[in-house]
């Protein structure tokens, strides 16, 4: 089962990786390989920002605006025990930490080639002020620009306008980030290739999650037969 499992996680992720690279237009194109059916057309080139707003709304965190971490390859995500409410000291309470809210996208310009990079796939939150947050226009779709923009070759455009030459001060300007080209569809066909994405996501996790079950109780039970 283990080894299901894993070859089902295996084979889920590969072809997302395919899809990743066939469903988006190589760079001097218009068109994707492949796409669904009754999608034609070429892609408009556009820029980010008539896709995305920044968003940099600062408040103490509350209730509704949890404290989270934003974790390399997760996402948004809960921080560990040492940054529980109850636990923290009196100087960090009234803290202004950024806002951002489910399906916003994220990165960090130190460490964009690590996976600092993303959407709010969680929720409501506050997390540190280091990061640049933006919110999705009523004319994109956050699935879509979420996968499309984590791709190796806009990675690649970003990093060309990152500034400072000492680490954890390298800093890619919000007006730069919105102010790249990319190749975007109609609405519609974002929304289809989004909803793909989306339930490719869901089935690896679901056999990712499932794996996990699967090796604990396997070490449960070699301890309790080798005791």
């Amino acid at each position: 089962l283990i080894t299901l499992h894993q070859r089902k996680c295996d084979l889920l992720c590969k072809a997302k990786k395919t899809l990743l690279q066939k469903m988006f237009p190589k760079n001097g194109e218009t068109t994707p390989e492949i796409r669904f059916k009754g999608f034609t057309g070429a892609w408009e080139q556009r820029k980010v920002g008539d896709l995305f707003n920044e968003r940099n709304e600062q408040y103490p965190m509350s209730e509704e605006y949890p404290l989270m971490a934003f974790i390399a390859n997760i996402g948004v995500a809960p921080k560990g025990e040492r940054y529980d409410r109850s636990a923290l000291v009196n100087d960090e309470v009234g803290k202004k930490y950024k806002r951002t809210e489910k399906g916003d996208f994220i990165y960090s310009s130190n460490n964009l080639e690590t996976g600092s990079i993303g959407l709010n796939n969680y929720g409501k939150a506050c997390i540190s002020p280091v990061y640049s947050i933006f919110k999705s226009k009523h004319n994109a779709d956050s699935d879509f620009l979420g996968r499309m923009l984590l791709r190796k070759e806009f990675i690649n455009d970003m990093v060309k306008f990152r500034q400072g030459v000492v680490y954890g001060q390298w800093k890619i300007h919000e007006k730069d980030f919105l102010n790249l080209d990319i190749s975007v569809p109609l609405l519609p066909e974002q929304q289809q290739i989004g909803r793909c994405f989306r339930g490719l996501d869901h089935l690896i996790t679901l056999h990712q999650h499932e794996l996990e079950k699967l090796q604990n109780i396997k070490k449960s039970c070699l301890k309790m037969m080798f005791v």
